[in-house]
Formats: structure tokens, C-alpha cells, sequence
């Protein structure tokens, strides 16, 4: 049972606010409403931790895991499926995910298909939808859901791997900042102040850090005000459309940088068009869930480009060359599990190259990240250090 806070208008007049208990909020509406209550608001009750993790009203990747875990085992047992989601609702620890089963458990007691229910309560992603609806029309629900399990297993690793690879070179990167902001606020003005006061003839190294002490400020509130101004601008442009795939192109442009982009876009829209095909969908509806699914705008644009064309009659791989974006490798691929008539499986096999390529290029990256950050840390120390201990060596000599 699912907790609800609900506000009420009595017969008396009065607003009041309460807490119930109820299998879903539409049997909850329909209780109050037979007692003769004004609904005014009905929301979930959800305390301040799942607040804090389980975002706005969305169900977080881990929960979204364990559940196709738990579905898959219970669908293969034999379980019938009200029953099933019954268990899934009752075993659910997250408030977000017991509510959206509730929701999926009435709707299929309705009498509504299980990927009607799923996609109409707006929780699930679309890719989910559409490989479940698959499995509906093939009668093969149990080997569909056991696919996107390995797939959401797969995509969890690689993000997983993904972030993991640039802890560390974010950390360095804030230790540096921090490091020259303390030099800068802290260090810089205690010798300034010293030698200030000794009044001896100091060298030009000195003389150039105390000064950029001095203006610090200046420049510190300078490059703020650059950045905050470059973020609204790029926020506001991101508004637009043609602004927007602009950004997406200059970024795929990028040395280094842009390969990698670009090559981890190519696996995600191939690693959800292999699901999908494996999945019994229809390679026209596939293109449409891909697209709906991938996280690049330009590769989404690049996608809808394809789906017209192959409606048209022409090849997978012919219309993805037209775009100009995917590499050529995962063309030739792409075009031979066409004339092969293994789409799906040659599909997988250009996510797990790319992902695999990705993984190898991000460790490359930060291979040559953290020596670059760790000279500059040295640099920094060190310039301070020599700036301000020259004069020192100076007042030592000359008191021999």
C-alpha cells in the first residue's frame, strides 16, 4: 500500500489536509470522492531521503535494475502477471517505483496491455516500451525481457566505467584551482606584506607575482563574470533549435575530444537499435524508439533523417551514410548484417566496438590528463616558491 497526502474540501466548508493509505491514487480519488470529499490535491508521501535521491518524480537507474531482475525471474516461474506486478509493487523500496507498479497493475487489471500500461504512466523509458510491446505481439515476453536486462546491465557497466575514468582527473583539476586560489588569496599577500615592510630591491620574478596578487581580484571577478555570461548566452541559445545543433557540431568537432563524443553516440544508438530488432520490432518503429532514445540532438536529427528514407525503400546502411555522421567501420557493419540478415546481432557487435573503443580512448585521455595536471600543480608550487624565496637568498648574501 502506498502512502498519499491529500488535501480535501469537507461539506462543511472547511480545506484540510490528510494523510491515506491506498493501493493506487485512482482507487485513493475514488474512495475520498464516495465519502463525499472535494478532492483539491493528491500527491504521494515521500520522505526527505527519497527525495533527495529518487529525483523529481523519476526512477532512478539502480531501481529501474533491480525490478527487471525481479520481473524476469517471476515471468519465467510461471507467476501470472497480476500477480507478479502485485509482488513487484509490495517488494518495491522506493516510493516512485511502488506507485508507477501500482499504476502498471491496475491498468493491466483494466484489461490494458502490459506496454500500454508501462508507457502510460510516463516512468518507463520509451526503448522499454516498445521491446515489451515486441514481446507482447511475438509471444516471447520472457526472452524479451531477459534482453534488456543484459542491456540495461551493459549500459549500466559502461556508464559506470564512463565516470569512474574521470574522477580523478576532475579531482586534480579542482585540487589545482583550489591550490592556486589559496596561493593567490592566502600566500601571495603574506610575503607582499614582508618584503612591503623589509623595503628591499626586489627581483622581476618577484615583482611580477606580487603584482598579480594585487590585481587578483580584478581578474578572478573578470573571469567569473566571463563565465557566468558564456553559460547564460549558451543557455539561452540552447533554446533554439539551429543554435542548438550548432553547439552539438562545433563539439563533435573538437580534437580528441569530439572522436570520443561521437563514437560513444554511434554505440548507444547502436546498442538501442540492436535491443529493439532482437527484440521483434519492426526496424521502421525501432528507428522511431531509437530516436526518441539517444542523448545527442544530432544524432537524433540524423536518425529521424534515416527512418524517412528507409520508409522510402532504401538500405539501413545507405541512409546512415547519407548522414555524414557515423564512421565508416560501422557502415561496412552495418551493411553486411544487412546482406546477411543479422541486423540485430551485427548491430551488438558495433556497440561493444565502440563502447570497447571508447573505454581505451577515455583511459588514453586520462592517461595523459593527470601527468599534465600533476606538472602544472608542480609549476605553480614552484614558481611561487622561487618568486618569493629569491630575495631571500639575496638578503642571506649580502649578510655574509
Amino acid at each position: 500500500m502506498a502512502e498519499f497526502l491529500c488535501r480535501l474540501g469537507t461539506e462543511s466548508g472547511r480545506v484540510v489536509d490528510e494523510t491515506f493509505q491506498a493501493a493506487s491514487e485512482e482507487e485513493l480519488r475514488a474512495r475520498l470522492s464516495g465519502q463525499g470529499y472535494l478532492i483539491l490535491k493528491v500527491r504521494p508521501h515521500r520522505t526527505l531521503t527519497e527525495r533527495v535521491g529518487g529525483g523529481k518524480g523519476k526512477i532512478g537507474r539502480d531501481d529501474f535494475v533491480i525490478f527487471n531482475q525481479q520481473f524476469v525471474t517471476l515471468s519465467k516461474s510461471g507467476l501470472p502477471l497480476q500477480k507478479s506486478l502485485d509482488l513487484l509493487a509490495r517488494q518495491a523500496t522506493n516510493a516512485e517505483m511502488r506507485v508507477a507498479i501500482e499504476n502498471v497493475r491496475d491498468r493491466v487489471s483494466a484489461g490494458a496491455m502490459l506496454s500500454e500500461a508501462f508507457e502510460a504512466t510516463g516512468k518507463f523509458p520509451k526503448i522499454y516500451c516498445a521491446t515489451v510491446k515486441a514481446g507482447e505481439r511475438s509471444g516471447s515476453l520472457d526472452k524479451v525481457l531477459s534482453q534488456f536486462l543484459a542491456y540495461q546491465k551493459t549500459r549500466r557497466t559502461f556508464s559506470k566505467k564512463f565516470l569512474s575514468a574521470l574522477i580523478y582527473p576532475a579531482f586534480l583539476t579542482v585540487f589545482l584551482f583550489a591550490l592556486i586560489t589559496f596561493v593567490t588569496a592566502y600566500v601571495i599577500p603574506k610575503f607582499s606584506s614582508l618584503y612591503s615592510a623589509l623595503d628591499v630591491p626586489l627581483p622581476t620574478l618577484t615583482l611580477v607575482v606580487m603584482k598579480f596578487g594585487e590585481d587578483a581580484k580584478q581578474i578572478f571577478l573578470g573571469l567569473t563574470i566571463a563565465a557566468i555570461t558564456f553559460f547564460v548566452v549558451l543557455r539561452s541559445a540552447r533554446r533554439s533549435r539551429a543554435a542548438r545543433m550548432i553547439w552539438e557540431r562545433t563539439k563533435l568537432r573538437l580534437p580528441i575530444v569530439g572522436k570520443l563524443l561521437l563514437k560513444f553516440a554511434v554505440a548507444e544508438f547502436a546498442r538501442n537499435m540492436g535491443t529493439l530488432l532482437q527484440g521483434g520490432t519492426p526496424i521502421v518503429p525501432a528507428l522511431t524508439t531509437a530516436r526518441d532514445s539517444v542523448s545527442n540532438p544530432l544524432i537524433a536529427e540524423a536518425v529521424e533523417k534515416v527512418r524517412k528514407e528507409v520508409m522510402a525503400g532504401k538500405p539501413l546502411s545507405a541512409s546512415l551514410k547519407a548522414t555524414g555522421l557515423f564512421p565508416d567501420l560501422a557502415l561496412d557493419m552495418v551493411q553486411v548484417g544487412e546482406t546477411t540478415g543479422a541486423l540485430a546481432a551485427m548491430l551488438e557487435s558495433v556497440a561493444d566496438f565502440y563502447e570497447e573503443d571508447v573505454n581505451i580512448d577515455l583511459g588514453t585521455l586520462v592517461a595523459l590528463v593527470d601527468p599534465i595536471v600533476l606538472v602544472a600543480i608542480a609549476a605553480v608550487v614552484g614558481f611561487v616558491l622561487i618568486a618569493f624565496y629569491l630575495p631571500l637568498f639575496s638578503l642571506a648574501g649580502q649578510a655574509h
